[in-house]
C-alpha cells in the first residue's frame, strides 16, 4: 500500500467521496488480491495450529478445541478411525486452501499482464 501511495484516496475525498466510500471504491480494489492471499495464508497458519493452542489456551476440552487438537484427543483415547477422518478433513481443507492460493496468484498475474497492456496502449 505504501507503493501504491495516497494520490488516488486524497483525489476521491477531494471529490467528494467519505472514508467508506474511498475505501470501498478506491483502496479495496487496489488491495483485493493481496488481502484475499492473506486471508488465504491466515487460514492455512490457522488450520495447522497445534502448539500454541495448546499450550497457551490451557486445552479446556469442548472450550479450547481445534481441528489439529481434536485429532490429538481421538488418537489418545484409541479412536484411530475418527482421528485418520478428522485428519484426513484437515488434508482435506490444506488441498483446498492450496488451490485457493493458486488461483489468487494466477488472478493477480492475470490482472498485472492487463495492466500493463492497458497502459502500454495508453501510451501508445
Amino acid at each position: 500500500m505504501q507503493e501504491q501511495g495516497t494520490e488516488e484516496e486524497q483525489a476521491a475525498l477531494v471529490l467528494g467521496a467519505n472514508g467508506w466510500q474511498t475505501f470501498f471504491r478506491v483502496t479495496l480494489p487496489n488491495i483485493k488480491w493481496g488481502l484475499l492471499y492473506g486471508v488465504i495464508l491466515c487460514n492455512a497458519r490457522a488450520m495447522g495450529e497445534f502448539g500454541a493452542v495448546s499450550v497457551v489456551s490451557g486445552h479446556i476440552r469442548g472450550q479450547t478445541n481445534t481441528l489439529p487438537l481434536y485429532v490429538e484427543i481421538l488418537y489418545n483415547e484409541y479412536s484411530f478411525a475418527a482421528a485418520f477422518a478428522v485428519a484426513s478433513l484437515l488434508a482435506l481443507l490444506a488441498l483446498v486452501t492450496l488451490v485457493a492460493k493458486s488461483v489468487v496468484e494466477w488472478k493477480s498475474q492475470q490482472q498485472l499482464l492487463a495492466d500493463e497492456r492497458a497502459s502500454v496502449k495508453e501510451s501508445v
